[in-house]
């Protein structure tokens, strides 16, 4: 007998709501042989729900066609925004645009999906360093989102957006990197969602024998600490003449960047971890393999960039110093640190 699963998408896809609702994808009785998607009420979504929920509508379909479940969508054609930004295309709908097709404008950038070794292609072509195609396209992007090629907005955006890009370059073992990213003028917001499906924050920091950890949440609060890396660690050499060398700065420096008034969400594997207001708020996932990472910037918060960015780092240093007299960096310390050196940033 046909066992049909509905799952109908709530009406806002919020970072919470859209967790919560991928996380239902992955019970599924064995007995069930068509899972359709509902629409019908979905009237709000911001870049996190559009680049995770596409991804793991696209991830539950792939591990459940296996064994020949059936996949359906209804009331989706009036959704006109999600079909002109790429969502339903991302998990294989054939309706509304592909990701990246649309030209974006002064207030979106479209949902994106990038292939990393056509990056590394390119800069292999062009004999240039990853890091300066990055930096190349991180500024074309600020440049597309907010019409505007300098200023306080453009080089936070910039220097955030090359930083997040990296990480995933660098460390994810991703064959694609997603992004999508919004700016709303009247509230003073820019929210930035980037996605990949590499190996994880813990099997990526894992080559680093100087850090203990047993569990997703562990590698998430380690690897918001400045200095903590997968590639550089102590008695790794260190190459002076490539600017682009990784410090284990990158997701630190986000981060402060992003919580200025903002918020900071990271999720890997199996655990999620929300830094706003002086509040640090842990998410249980289900199912997801990868990264996703999320800024919400205040834009009415932001004051000279390279001030801001020289206190970070200096702030950085002094903690990064602090941890090289560890034998072991535990995810004990790096909660501590958390709680006492960053969520006492507003």
């Amino acid at each position: 007998m046909a066992l049909c699963k509905m799952m109908t998408v709530p009406r806002s896809l919020s970072l919470q709501n859209a967790i919560d609702f991928c996380n239902t994808f992955w019970d599924i009785s064995d007995e069930v042989d068509e899972i359709v998607f509902d629409f019908r009420f979905l009237e709000h979504i911001e870049p996190f729900g559009m680049a995770y929920v596409s991804s793991q509508i696209s991830e539950v379909y792939k591990c459940q066609s296996k064994r020949g479940v059936r996949f359906k969508a209804q009331n989706y054609k009036e959704k006109s925004y999600l079909a002109h930004m790429g969502f339903f295309k991302a998990f294989g709908l054939d309706f509304g645009k592909s990701p990246g097709q649309a030209g974006g404008s002064s207030s979106y950038l479209p949902l994106t999906i990038i292939n990393i070794e056509d990056i590394k292609k390119e800069a292999f072509e062009k004999g240039e360093a990853i890091g300066n195609l990055i930096e190349a396209k991180s500024s074309s992007l600020a440049r597309m989102l907010i019409r505007a090629d300098s200023g306080e907005l453009f080089d936070t955006l910039t220097y955030s957006l090359r930083e997040v890009m990296r990480n995933v370059v660098e460390h994810s073992n991703s064959s694609v990197l997603e992004f999508c990213a919004q700016f709303w003028p009247t509230k003073n917001k820019v929210e930035i969602v980037v996605l990949d499906l590499g190996v994880g924050i813990k099997n990526s920091l894992s080559n680093n024998p100087y850090l203990s950890m047993s569990c997703d949440r562990d590698a998430l609060q380690l690897s918001l600490l400045p200095g903590v890396s997968g590639k550089m660690y102590k008695g790794v050499k260190k190459n002076h003449n490539d600017v682009w060398q990784n410090s284990g700065f990158g997701l630190y420096m986000t981060s402060r960047i992003a919580r200025t008034g903002g918020e900071f969400f990271i999720a890997s594997g199996k655990s999620g971890l929300l830094l706003k207001l002086g509040q640090k708020i842990n998410f249980d996932l289900v199912g997801f393999s990868g990264t996703v990472l999320r800024m919400v910037i205040n834009t009415s918060s932001l004051k000279d960039l390279k001030s801001q960015l020289k206190k970070f780092k200096n702030e950085g240093y002094c903690i990064a110093s602090e941890l090289k007299n560890w034998e072991c960096i535990e995810s004990s310390v790096a909660s501590m640190m958390l709680s006492r050196d960053f969520l006492e940033i507003v």
